[in-house]
């Protein structure tokens, strides 16, 4: 598998992971007594950290909320710098 591939592979996991947060999310605010439910959506954003965490080890931050202060402010402004994620 090329390191494209793994990136893709990657990234799928994470859009996987929040997509089963939100729709969590959307069912504990119709069932907020269920509890089954808000113990799978507990998980499921436990997971989902873990899973991005894991990418941004490995590719970098996904958004700007993943960058700690000191650390952006050291590292400098490096958004708009290629490549960007589809550019890999």
């Amino acid at each position: 598998m090329s390191s494209f591939e793994e990136e893709r592979e990657m990234m799928l996991r994470v859009q996987e992971a929040d997509f089963v947060v939100v729709e969590l999310t959307l069912y504990t605010n119709t069932h907020p007594d269920d509890e089954e439910g808000l113990m799978q959506w507990r998980e499921a954003i436990k997971e989902a950290a873990r899973v991005r965490r894991q990418y941004e080890n490995r590719y970098g931050p996904l958004s700007l909320y993943s960058v700690p202060s000191e650390q952006a402010l050291e590292a400098g402004w490096r958004w708009n710098q290629p490549p960007w994620p589809w550019q890999r």
